[in-house]
């Protein structure tokens, strides 16, 4: 027989759902699966784009950089165009344990807070006590508080449960043992403004499908309340969560409350999670609440959408931060958007970081992410920023003998700065940036770093008055420090997406002249530099795409080195090839005044460099100095280095032309073009075409020159 307490009241049966232990030993619930579907190859894109700035002043927001960089392991650090991140994962709802003294919930109640020293409710009624988070059920001997306290509960599918506010502003309690919640679990208000809060300290929690826990506004302008489920456990979730704030008609839209999953174990998510600010069409927009999963001692899973954006209003609403952390694995297929919000009389809101952070085996990421900043539509006004995305893989002595593991990203992240309108005199927002690490105190032998299905990266400065500058792309696989303090070489580094990372143009209905053109961003691969000779295998640098960094336009600007390219950087220890077309030209200046304005940019240097091993290049080459009426940008040429060296593209590097008929103009230099070999000309193979003229103009400059296995082969090779 069932010795176990049960009580009933009202239509409240409190007995146990218990299946003896709280175990992992799960009975799956009927929509188990294998959590997400997996998503096409091959389609994915970064932007990472300044926004548009307005022609009456206005400048072009900045685009950000791309930074991927590994320290752990010999693996790779690659980008490449086809496959997708698997973040999937087996759904589970496990049996709960709802210790000695359960409450099962399965008529709708709401549970009163009393006062210490306040009357006991009738006999059979759950309560609450002020500052106390313990949950009752009341014996009927008029002593508030005697009774043992409930040590788990459950609450029915269809069946609301709302709790008073016993720590002013929060319901909170604490148990035992487990939570079930397979209905609705939602709070009192705070009044008018603000929903009630909710802390649940379970043993653990477990949402059911159906479940939900609601704390949003529900009235105008009402903020929504924070929630934390905070378990010694841990948590399944497999409900909605919302505590979004409210719209408004006529006033300030509300904020949305945070969100805290927490567990000491494992966090498994995959309900929805709604943290979003409220629309305000005629006030402030409401920001939205900050959304954290995470486990401290176990793996941290998600495929629920996590959304806390800002909400549209006269001025934007900031998204909300999100933060995944696990000292564990990570594995997030959830769809990710903490935008920020339109602006119709003033700014548009900035888009918020998200951060990932996991101290395990693995992190892998193939949901998408929106973080960019908001639009406006009034002229007076910018763009708002767009947010930054941290991704960290950290391998610590715990992880000593863990199997081959790494970071893995898919999906379509956007961060990328609102756009000012375009007739008027404000600023595009800057991008956010991309930064995604892996290192390690110890020496896991097999670490990847991936972007996988990704064909474009784009990190260009917005278009205005004045050009925003293009963000960098940089990828490095740095060395190992192995045992007993002795460092190994790193992998290999290898891209294959196509690189855009154009300096904004100043735009030809452009008001304020002079005006620039933004530079462009930097385009670094890299293996590190010092133990590549151990291993000959490690330590080969790969480019397959086509990367643009070139200058933006510039309007009757007096600046050589504002709307400059970027440069190109290629370093392998033991070996460099690259096969995309780079194309690396100094912005043009449109100017056509007749006056001593209109400068071109100049061209940025291209370098491939190998320690060991051959440095060879297939695609097309061009760095040719930006046109400017009255003086052209110059090239800073192209290096290719290696103990042998081969070439068969067309190489293009030539001074940026002038007016030659208006007076004191000058032409930009020609850029220098080395292929070096230790072995001189025998370790050079060369059959594609070399051009390194001067530009035109009044003044003649430097054609620069063409030297080839340390032989002379065009131009005045005397060195500079």
């Amino acid at each position: 027989m069932d010795t176990r307490k049960k009580i009933i009241i009202a239509g409240i049966l409190t007995s146990s759902l218990v299946i003896a232990g709280c175990s992992d030993n799960a009975s799956d619930d009927s929509s188990s699966n294998s959590e997400p579907e997996p998503k096409p190859d091959g389609i994915y894109s970064l932007n990472l784009t300044g926004g548009l700035g307005g022609t009456n002043g206005g400048s072009g927001g900045d685009g950000n950089n791309v930074s991927l960089y590994k320290a752990a392991g010999t693996g790779s650090v690659e980008v490449l165009a086809d496959g997708a991140a698997d973040a999937g994962f087996t759904r589970i709802t496990p049996d709960v344990n709802l210790g000695s003294n359960p409450l099962d919930i399965t008529t709708g109640i709401t549970v009163d807070v009393f006062a210490e020293d306040a009357d006991e409710p009738a006999a059979g009624t759950p309560y609450l006590i002020e500052d106390n988070g313990r949950l009752f059920v009341s014996d009927g001997n008029t002593v508030l508080g005697d009774e043992a306290p409930v040590t788990g509960i459950s609450v029915a599918s269809g069946v609301t449960l709302t709790l008073g506010l016993n720590d002013t502003t929060y319901a909170r309690i604490s148990f035992d043992n487990d939570v079930l919640n397979s209905g609705v679990i939602t709070t009192a208000d705070i009044d008018e403004l603000h929903r009630g809060g909710l802390r649940i300290y379970p043993a653990s929690y477990v949402g059911q499908a159906d479940s939900r826990i609601d704390t949003a506004g529900t009235q105008d302008s009402q903020n929504g309340g924070d929630v934390l489920i905070s378990a010694d456990y841990s948590v399944y979730n497999h409900g909605a969560v919302n505590t979004s704030g409210s719209d408004s008609v006529d006033d300030d839209a509300a904020a949305g409350g945070y969100v805290e999953l927490y567990a000491d174990y494992l966090v498994q998510n995959t309900g929805d999670i709604d943290s979003s600010g409220g629309d305000a069409p005629n006030g402030e927009a409401g920001r939205g609440g900050n959304i954290d999963l995470a486990s401290d001692f176990g793996n941290m899973y998600n495929s629920g959408r996590l959304v806390n954006y800002g909400g549209d209003g006269q001025l934007g609403g900031d998204g909300g931060l999100i933060n995944l952390y696990a000292v564990g694995d990570m594995l997030n297929s959830g769809d990710i958007n903490a935008r920020g919000g339109i602006g119709g009389a003033d700014d548009g809101g900035n888009g918020a970081s998200v951060e990932m952070y996991a101290s395990g085996r693995k992190l892998v990421n193939s949901g998408n992410i929106l973080a960019a900043g908001g639009n406006t539509t009034d002229a007076d006004s910018d763009g708002g920023d767009g947010g930054e995305l941290y991704v960290y893989a950290e391998y610590g002595p715990v992880d000593r003998d863990a199997p081959a593991g790494g970071l893995f990203v898919s999906g379509n992240i956007d961060l990328s700065g609102g756009d000012a309108v375009a007739t008027g005199y404000g600023d595009g927002g800057v991008a956010g940036s991309i930064d995604v690490q892996v290192y390690g105190s110890n020496y896991p032998s097999e670490v990847g770093l991936a972007l996988l299905g990704y064909t474009d990266i784009d990190t260009t400065g917005g278009d205005a008055n004045f050009g925003g500058s293009a963000g960098d792309v940089l990828i490095f696989n740095d060395s190992v420090q192995a045992n007993a303090g002795v460092y190994v070489p790193s992998g290999n580094v290898t891209n294959e997406a196509d690189v855009t990372a154009r300096g904004g143009s100043v735009v030809a209905e452009a008001e304020t002249i002079p005006a620039d053109g933004g530079s462009g961003g930097n385009f670094r691969l890299e293996t590190e530099d010092k133990y590549g000779y151990i291993n000959p295998q490690l330590e080969i640098t790969t480019n397959k795409g086509n990367i643009d960094v070139s200058g933006g336009n510039g309007l009757e600007s007096m600046m050589n080195d504002i709307n400059r390219s970027g440069s190109v950087w290629l370093w392998g220890y033991n070996g460099v090839t690259n096969t995309g077309n780079i194309t690396a030209n100094g912005g043009a200046d449109l100017g056509t005044d007749g006056d001593d304005t209109g400068y071109g940019g100049y061209a940025n240097d291209i370098e491939m460099y190998a320690e060991l091993g051959q440095a060879s290049n297939s695609g097309s080459i061009t760095n040719n100095g930006g046109a400017g009426e009255y003086r052209g940008g110059r090239s800073d040429g192209f290096k290719l280095y290696g103990i042998t060296v081969s070439n068969s593209g067309v190489i293009s590097s030539n001074g940026g032309n002038a007016d030659a008929s208006l007076e004191g103009s000058i032409g930009g230099s020609g850029g220098w073009v080395e292929f070096f070999s230790p072995g001189g000309v025998a370790g050079v193979t060369h059959s594609g075409s070399v051009s390194h003229t001067a530009g035109t103009g009044e003044t003649a400059n430097d054609g620069g020159a063409f030297i080839r296995g340390g032989m002379c082969v065009s131009g005045d090779c005397k060195p500079q």
